[in-house]
């Protein structure tokens, strides 16, 4: 009997366990198909550096999952509690009919078992697909190949799964009976009759607490805008923002109704004075709850921005920063490093067989590996040097004082504020050697003329400022012009940039005594990747010792990047940075929405017998329907625009440090961005409006 019970309420009240099912369903889809990763990939072809990438996903997002099981808990708790309520003047039916408490328990657990299976199973199910979808997403970003046709399925993945949500029902229902006894049979039939008490707060007072909220945010806004995400004052504005962010939620309610009453034209038209009174009524008793959803919207919106921009940053940075099969980096006085004095960079000690050979790398290369031809087809070497001041060197600290440039952000300013190096020059033949292993023409420079060569393109209005204030300036005991800047990439680095700063001269220029502070040299293989990598790899540690320490042997190499291995080493990275936005933004949203649709679900309950005098008074369905979807609709979008407002402000801060770091602008994701955050939350919004539109809509009034 008590099944039958049981399932009977599951299917009459499937709207209302509609918003509950679906959080469920999303909760188990995200959690199967992110657990499942590390079987996903076993039927990838992936090398054994991406599988240790993948071995280091998987901790990171193991870690992300104690995290997002504990929100999805809290979420099936919440959404417990509101069925509960919804359902407590039935459960006072069921016991002045004869039932036992323990019966009324009994009959809960089982709707909730009924609906927590069939959740698991459709999350199951639609987790799979999930997977496969990410199986090849996975191997996309991996740019490795899956042989034949692949279906994966982790019993791993699902038993984690169902262990978790198992957990996370036990504690609901124990929650539940514990909510259902410890109610009187009084309080259980007379539950749809009490009204929550509302609190009239102070006019003055609350224009006063809108009006600081208002200096708070804004304060917090201009702090972060004027010394970014990196500074000190960081803590300082998330503090001003998240209590001026409470400040305005808890005060606008309580002067916003009266403004709008004291605008008859307005507030009389339609059944707009009882939507407004309905939405003050809830805005003043959940400003706490809507703050935490304002707050976890932010995260979420800047999160899921940050993530994908980084992601594709790091791509678009690899490609552009790796246009070499291979690079060779040598230091012939050691490695260069900012604040270093002219003593240091004047050492006398030089690397005897790096002199030797003239400062030529491919020489060295040839004397010691037999077979360099039959490996390397084409090479460029570049040399930068950095004469002292006695010599005609200067500084970039030098270029940074006197030039007037407001960076565009504070990371910005700070980076060119930290620019105590000197200034490297380099001959002109080799830049062109170098433009032709690109593929381009080469470059002519008159005796007294140069060039800024800079990859990283954050620095290109700095320079283009210092081309206008320094038409001439001397330096190597000349006054040289430059006419412009150029962009090349010096060696492969897998980053934003290869070179910041470096003044491009004519050959004659430079004195021939010159010993190089850093020595690059960039090479193409004579074959493909795959036959000439390993190859490669082996030439340069039987000719430079297999590892950094031994790098003051022979030639001083410092560093050997090859364009395969910075790929293998950054999409670990790639691949956690998407999947970690994805599934933290997911989670978040979920919550979110979740939260904000029970609330709104729960206040219909409340008013149902409100809209039914609405009817009896005359009102039209449509008159109704379009109260609620008011009602609705503010109730989503309130918090969501104040959560745009301060993830524009954060957003345009981070954007200066995100392409500092990879060259992509955080504003090339909002598009995608936009449209996750439409498509989930914009669905909760239609799922709530439905389910509220069926509780206060009888089919009388239709």
């Amino acid at each position: 009997m008590l099944p039958k019970i049981a399932l009977g309420n599951v299917r009459k009240s499937l709207r209302d366990f509609s918003v509950f099912f679906i959080t469920l369903v999303f909760g188990v889809c995200a959690f199967y198909a992110f657990a499942s990763i590390n079987d996903q990939t076993a039927v990838i072809n992936l090398t054994e550096l991406q599988l240790e990438s993948v071995t280091a996903v998987m901790r990171i997002l193991s870690g992300v999952s104690v995290f997002v099981a504990v929100i999805l808990g809290f979420l099936v708790v919440y959404a417990n509690r509101f069925l509960v309520r919804r359902r407590k003047r039935e459960f006072g039916i069921y016991l002045t009919l004869g039932m036992g408490r323990a019966q009324v328990a009994a009959i809960m657990v089982m709707e909730t078992l009924a609906v927590g299976v069939a959740a698991l199973v459709v999350g199951l199910m639609l987790g799979v697909l999930l997977s496969q979808v990410m199986m090849y997403v996975t191997a996309n970003l991996f740019e490795a190949t899956i042989p034949g046709f692949a279906f994966v399925f982790s019993p791993g993945a699902a038993l984690s799964t169902l262990a978790c949500f198992a957990a996370i029902f036990a504690l609901s229902l124990l929650l539940n009976v514990r909510e259902v006894s410890r109610y009187r049979l009084i309080d259980l039939i007379n539950a749809d009759k009490v009204s929550e008490k509302v609190k009239a707060r102070s006019l003055p007072v609350c224009v006063v607490l809108f009006l600081v909220s208002l200096v708070l945010m804004g304060v917090a806004y201009r702090t972060l805008l004027e010394n970014g995400v990196m500074s000190d004052k960081f803590g300082q504005a998330t503090a001003l923002v998240s209590v001026g962010t409470a400040l305005f939620f808890f005060s606008v309610s309580g002067f916003l109704l009266r403004f709008l009453q004291s605008r008859p034209s307005v507030y009389l038209r339609g059944l707009n004075a009882f939507t407004l009174r309905q939405l003050n009524s809830r805005v003043n008793t959940a400003w706490v709850s809507i703050t935490l959803v304002c707050a976890m919207l932010f995260v979420a919106i800047c999160g899921v921005c940050t993530g994908f921009s980084v992601s594709r940053g790091i791509s678009d940075a690899l490609e552009k920063g790796s246009p070499y099969d291979a690079s060779i980096n040598a230091y012939p006085r050691g490695p260069i490093f900012a604040g270093m004095d002219d003593a240091d960079y004047d050492l006398p000690e030089v690397n005897e067989e790096a002199a030797s050979d003239g400062f030529d790398m491919v020489a060295a290369m040839r004397r010691k590996v037999s077979d360099w031809d039959d490996i390397v087809s084409a090479t460029a070497q570049v040399n930068q040097y950095m004469p002292s001041g006695a010599q005609g060197g200067i500084t970039q600290r030098w270029a940074y004082e006197t030039t007037s440039y407001y960076a565009a952000d504070a990371t910005l300013d700070e980076v060119l504020g930290q620019t105590d190096t000197r200034f490297a020059f380099v001959r002109v033949s080799q830049f062109n050697a170098l433009r032709a292993l690109l593929g381009e023409k080469p470059v002519e420079l008159g005796r007294d003329e140069c060039l800024v060569w800079s990859d990283f393109a954050p620095l290109d209005g700095f320079w283009e400022a210092f081309i206008d204030q320094h038409p001439g300036f001397e330096a190597l005991g000349t006054t040289l012009h430059p006419r412009g800047i150029a962009h090349e990439t010096l060696c492969n680095t897998g980053s934003a940039a290869s070179v910041s700063g470096v003044l491009v001269v004519p050959d004659e220029v430079l004195p021939d005594d010159l010993v190089p502070a850093m020595t690059s040299l960039d090479v193409t293989y004579s074959g493909s990747v795959d036959e000439c990598e390993q190859r490669f790899q082996d030439a340069c540690e039987a000719a430079c010792g297999p590892d950094e320490s031994r790098a003051v042997e022979a030639w001083p190499v410092y560093l050997m990047e090859t364009r395969q291995a910075i790929a293998d080493n950054t999409v670990g990275l790639t691949v956690v940075t998407t999947y970690l936005a994805i599934y933290i933004g997911l989670t978040l949203l979920i919550s979110c929405a979740s939260v904000l649709s029970i609330q709104q679900l729960s206040a219909v309950a409340d008013d149902v017998s409100r809209y039914r005098v609405l009817a009896e008074l005359g009102a039209e369905p449509a008159q109704i329907r379009g109260a609620l979807k008011v009602q609705v609709g503010v109730y989503f979008v309130f918090p969501l625009v104040v959560a745009v407002c301060h993830a524009a402000c954060a957003l345009t801060s981070i954007n200066g440090l995100v392409s500092l770091v990879t060259g992509f602008h955080v504003s090339n994701a909002l598009v995608a961005t936009v449209c996750f955050v439409v498509a989930l939350y914009g669905g909760y919004f239609l799922l709530t409006y439905q389910t509220s539109k069926a509780m206060v809509l009888r089919p009388a009034l239709r």
